[in-house]
This record gives C-alpha cells, structure tokens and sequence, in this order.
C-alpha cells in the first residue's frame, strides 16, 4: 500500500512539474507603443535622426515572478544618441508591468528615388529584447491605447522645411531570425527574435523643387532655343547659344544630384535633364544643317529657311508634350 501512494504522489509531483513549466515555458506577451516626436531626414546619408517616446507593458503578470527582462529593449540597427528609461512600474491591483523611456538616434534607411521628387519614403523604428528570444517574449502593438501618433493631430515634426508630409502611420509585428550563431558552439540552431516595426510613410511635396529646377532649365533651354532666331550664316553665335546651354544644364544637373544619395538607376529629374540635353543637341544638329544647307543653291537655302521656321514650333510643342507623357508616367 505504501509504495502505491509513493507511486501515485510521485506522479502527481511529475504532472504538476510538467505543467508548471509549460506554463513558465510560455513567452511574454510585450503591448509596445511609440509617440515620435520630431523626425530629421538625411537626404544623402540615406539616414533620418528621430527623437520618440517609448514603452511596453505586460498585463496579467505573475507578482511571484521577475519581469526585470523587458527593460532589455534596443532599437534596431540604430546609432544610438540617447537611450534612457524613464519609469518601471509594477500595478498590484491591475497585475501590470510597465517600462516607459525616451530614445534619440539616427536610424538608416532604404531610400527610393526613381520618382524624384514625388518620391515617398518608408521610415522604421524596430524594437528587439537584447537577449530574450521569441521563446520567452513576443512584441505586439498595444491594443490599449494608439500604439503609434495620430495621424490627423500634427504631433510629428518633420525638421526639413516643407519639404515633407506623414503619408500614413502603420505598425507589424514580426520574426527575425538570425542566420548565425556568432561564434557561440554552444548554439546549434539559429535563433529568431520578436521584432516590432513603428513605419512612418513620408511623401514629398515636390512642386517647391519642381519650380526651383524648371526655371533655371527655363532658362537653359530658351537659350537653345534662340538658335532658331539667329541667321543660318551666323554658326559661330548659334554654336556659343549650345554649347553654354548644354554647360550650363550639366553644372545644373550636378549641383542636384549632389543632394541625392548615389543610386544606380535614373531618377524622374534625370530623366528631365536628358530630355532638354536632347532638345539642346536637336538645336546643334539644326544649326549645323541649316548653316551648310545656306551655301549651297537657292533650293538649299530656301529648305534652310523652311527647317528654321518650322523648328521655331516644333521644339517647344514637341518638348511640352514628351514632358507630359514623361510626368504621366509617374508611379503613384
């Protein structure tokens, strides 16, 4: 009989155990949130300084256990200027711990400037636990209150002029798993991590820019258009007409690109600076044709004549409309 009840006592020892320890074996569930405060872009660094509030709470804690781990939060991929708690702070009654800070960095991102300068962006704070993986903590958005700023109340500050607008707010939770085991023999499989991501959509208000670069290519391409307006004998001062417009759009072109980041593939702008080189180089061929046309015959000369009235329309009513089909090509 005794060794019956030892039997049984030590079976209801082993299933209390097992089922104490699924239930310690259970992640935290972390509700974060972030207030971000103002936004600094880096337009050629492809890297934006923001300033935000942060914090995560775990509801229906266990008073008996030791929470201290959440305080171990980091921003992902971040150089950090400042990272800082302001408050921990354990609720008795509602059985709640909350870890509340402030953070400074400079974060990189992944730029897309094909449609220049209608261009949106996409701006990340992730948030990762230093040590704790998703085994023992999950981040999800806090269902309490915004876990993210109101889009309608202006509380971001974009430091770029007005250069800037917020788009849309959104915020995912997600997996990261690390395809490495740093070194440690210990680790046999690669770990995954509970990553949170507050994304801030930023859109461009391009007519400012827009203006700034079409006047002075304005400028650039009348200059090559006054060729049409010189006598076909006079290539000397038609030449000089091209060749400074043709300068000129290039130092221009350099001076803007000088505040992009070194892409690869061509802009919007781009695009518009290789199509008034065109109209310029389109001015240069004219000239040329129209000044050996003018010492040939009289038939010769009257084509030259024909070929610089008819270009006097043909180049801006031909420019206009490859700039149309240009700008309707933009991808929303």
């Amino acid at each position: 009989m005794k060794n019956v009840l030892k039997i049984v006592l030590v079976t209801l020892l082993f299933v209390i155990s097992n089922t104490t320890l699924a239930q310690t074996d259970n992640p935290i569930i972390c509700k974060t949130g972030v207030y971000i405060k103002t936004i600094k872009i880096n337009q050629v660094d492809e890297n934006f300084d923001v300033q935000f509030y942060w914090w995560t709470r775990v509801d229906s804690i266990d008073l008996k256990k030791d929470y201290s781990f959440v305080k171990e939060i980091e921003v992902i991929n971040a150089d950090i200027n400042e990272f800082e708690i302001v408050e921990t702070k354990i609720d008795t009654i509602n059985k709640t711990y909350f870890v509340t800070g402030h953070g400074k960095v400079t974060i990189p991102y992944k730029s897309e400037y094909r449609n220049f300068p209608f261009d949106k962006q996409q701006l990340s704070i992730s948030f990762e636990n230093k040590n704790y993986n998703i085994t023992s903590l999950i981040y999800v958005a806090d269902n309490k209150t915004p876990s993210i700023n109101k889009l309608n109340d202006n509380s971001i500050d974009i430091l770029n002029g007005d250069q800037y607008k917020v788009d849309k707010l959104g915020v995912n939770n997600f997996e990261h798993s690390y395809n490495s085991n740093f070194g440690d023999p210990e680790i046999h499989n690669y770990e995954t991590y509970s990553r949170i991501s507050f994304n801030i959509f930023i859109e461009r208000n391009p007519f400012g820019i827009l203006v700034k670069i079409s006047l002075p290519l304005f400028v650039v391409l009348f200059l090559a258009y006054l060729v049409f307006f010189i006598p076909d004998y006079e290539i000397g001062t038609a030449s000089a007409l091209t060749v400074t417009a043709l300068l000129a759009g290039i130092a221009f072109e350099w001076t803007i690109k000088d505040s992009l980041p070194k892409v690869s593939y061509l802009t919007l702008i781009d695009k518009l600076f290789y199509l008034v080189y065109f109209f310029i180089f389109y001015a240069m061929v004219q000239t040329i044709i129209t000044f050996n046309l003018s010492k040939g015959s009289e038939k010769n000369k009257l084509l030259s004549y024909n070929i610089e009235e008819k270009s006097k329309y043909i180049f801006p009513i031909l420019f206009i409309i490859m700039c149309f089909l240009l700008f309707m090509n933009v991808k929303n």
